[in-house]
């Protein structure tokens, strides 16, 4: 029989070859440190006021006020002067203002100047922090307790 048979024992037999090829796996969206960046501000651009923003941003430039948002980054050119309140901080620039985000993590290029609070805080060697830094892994359900735990026992400061 030829190719062009009308036989349905030969068209059983074609099928498996004119299969298509598969197209490539899509890439999934997944909400991490890979995720591409959202937003970019450029090394050259100077913002005066209050940014927010959702997703994953990358500062280069410098910034007089305060930004809240998800996942910052903040290059070695990036200039904060103002409050930062992210999820996750990246940072390689400066800052002068306060900070609390959930993740931070201080490269050796970065200054920051004022206080801290965080979750999850790593610091590079050669980072410089310049105030109060509150970073604890688990939060403190009674305050209170603190206070005491940081006092010394009332039996021993008489003695």
């Amino acid at each position: 029989m030829g190719l062009f048979s009308s036989s349905k024992d030969d068209k059983s037999k074609l099928e498996p070859a004119a299969a298509p090829i598969a197209p490539p796996p899509e890439k999934k969206s997944m909400k991490n440190d890979k995720d591409p960046i959202e937003s970019v501000l450029a090394k050259e651009m100077v913002i005066k006021g209050e940014i927010s923003f959702k997703g994953k941003a990358r500062f280069d430039g410098t910034i007089e006020g305060n930004i809240s948002g998800e996942y910052l980054i903040l290059s070695e050119t990036a200039r904060v002067t103002g409050n930062i309140e992210t999820a996750t901080l990246v940072c390689h620039g400066r800052v002068e203002g306060n900070i609390t985000a959930d993740i931070v993590t201080v490269h050796a290029t970065s200054a920051i100047h004022g206080i801290l609070k965080s979750e999850n805080l790593t610091v590079e060697s050669g980072a410089s922090l310049d105030g109060e830094v509150h970073a604890s892994s688990r939060k403190q359900s009674n305050p209170e307790r603190s206070k005491v735990l940081l006092s010394p026992p009332p039996d021993t400061a008489k003695k």
